[in-house]
Parts: structure tokens; C-alpha cells; sequence
């Protein structure tokens, strides 16, 4: 999946692993996420989300390499081994964003292996989403310039 964004690169790359407050970029999907470890190998997070419209509490491993990747790896959950990979590339007047998502049904879900094409279609919504919910936030933080 790829979207652009009028943020910079950096800026977009700051807010996708403000991992304390991004609830507050996506409050709809993210409902809170609590860092319960950290490392030089990245931070292990607990995440209350909504997951297809079902709030569940998962965790994760946030791996950050500055300056343009994030990886998210999904611990537990219907989703456990799960790998997204987002890359963030200057282009232009604004950031090209690249995830790639190795996805990965466990439990319950794995039986329903037509649900993997829903998922990723909501994964793309949700992509969408941040993009304008990044927007709108950075925009709310700027002073008004008129």
C-alpha cells in the first residue's frame, strides 16, 4: 500500500511513532497504548484498539529506525505474527508512505481465510485514514496563520 501526504517526511515520521500519543491522532481506532518496555530494539506496547469493529487489547513490538522506518510486529491477538512495515520517502512538497504487511490469521480467524481480503481493504481504509487524521492534527497544532 502506498499514500502520499502534504506533511514533510519528518514530521509524518514523528507523528506515525509518537507511540505515547498516537491514540490521539486515530481516537476511533486507537483507544489508548501503554509502553511496557523499551530497549535500543525497539518498545513493547500494549494497545487497546477497535479490530473490525471488536475492541481488543493486543500487543505489539514497535521497531523505529530513524529517519523513514517503523515496524510494528503483532504479539498476541487474531492478527499474532503479523508484520507491518511502513517507509517514509521525501517527495516533492510532502512524504510518499509505503507499508507492506505480511498478515498473518490466528486463532478463531485463521478458519476464515476469506477474511483476509477484508482485512486488508480495512488496513487501506485505516492507511487512508491516518493520512488525513496526521493532516488535521498537525494542522490543529500549528498557529492559525490568517
Amino acid at each position: 500500500m502506498e499514500r502520499c501526504s502534504s506533511l514533510p517526511q519528518n514530521k509524518l515520521f514523528q507523528l506515525s511513532t509518537d507511540i505515547e500519543n498516537f491514540h490521539n491522532i486515530m481516537p476511533e481506532n486507537f483507544k489508548s497504548l501503554e509502553i511496557i518496555k523499551e530497549n535500543d530494539y525497539g518498545k513493547i506496547v500494549i494497545e487497546k484498539i477497535n479490530f473490525l469493529g471488536i475492541p481488543l487489547k493486543i500487543k505489539t513490538k514497535h521497531v523505529i529506525a530513524k529517519p523513514n522506518v517503523h515496524e510494528i510486529h503483532i504479539l498476541s491477538g487474531p492478527t499474532k505474527g503479523t508484520v507491518f512495515t511502513e517507509t517514509y520517502v521525501p517527495s516533492g512538497d510532502g512524504t510518499i508512505v509505503s507499508i507492506e504487511v505480511k498478515l498473518i490469521l490466528s486463532g478463531f480467524f485463521r478458519m476464515f481465510g476469506f477474511l483476509e481480503g477484508y482485512i486488508k481493504n480495512k488496513m487501506s481504509a485505516t492507511m487512508d485514514e491516518f493520512i488525513i487524521c496526521a493532516e488535521k492534527f498537525d494542522d490543529s497544532l500549528s498557529p492559525n496563520q490568517n
